[in-house]
């Protein structure tokens, strides 16, 4: 049988800490109206129940952009919000003092924090190129841009990332940095 798949409820702290002022009351209704109570989020819940309210924020959040688009900015926004966590403003700290490669080979641990399922893979594939594999995008390959973006930020890094290869569930994406 396979493993349930589930998220956390820091999945959803760090998207409203990141959307800032786009996470207007209309904008949480609008989740609510859909199925996401904020106000009584359980310690998990399933990925199916939470995949749906990516598409739905970020077009809610960007509705003059594409949905890809939209999709790449809720994720750069994501880990923007993340950072301004505890968890995550600790963690900034020592990841600037690990550098990228470093960071982007312990990607797997990281994810942890958000849910049960996702993996991702990196592979150096220079000083400063990388191809990190995620297991599970949920069907927003763009959302993973902008998660990895948002990474660069926070090591306070230049640099590109872009999608590879996608072979749903899964992608590939490239990141370069500056060093």
């Amino acid at each position: 049988m396979a493993e349930e798949r589930y998220v956390f409820p820091s999945s959803v702290e760090g998207m409203l800490k990141g959307l800032g002022e786009r996470a207007t009351p209309e904008f949480k209704a609008h989740l609510k109206a859909h199925g996401l109570d904020l106000e009584n989020l359980p310690p998990a819940f399933p990925v199916a129940e939470w995949s749906p309210h990516l598409r739905t924020s970020a077009l809610f959040a960007w509705p003059e952009e594409t949905e890809e688009e939209a999709l790449r900015l809720l994720g750069l926004h994501f880990i923007r919000g993340w950072q301004n966590t505890a968890l995550g403003a600790a963690a900034s700290v020592m990841l600037r003092v690990l550098g990228p490669a470093r960071t982007l080979t312990r990607l797997d641990r990281a994810f942890r924090t958000s849910d049960n399922f996702t993996r991702a893979t990196t592979v150096l594939v220079g000083e400063r190129e990388a191809l990190i594999t995620i297991n599970e995008v949920q069907g927003f390959p763009s959302y993973w841009v902008g998660i990895l973006q948002g990474g660069l930020e926070v090591l306070h890094r230049q640099g590109s990332v872009t999608l590879h290869e996608v072979t749903l569930p899964s992608a590939t994406l490239r990141v370069t940095w500056t060093a």
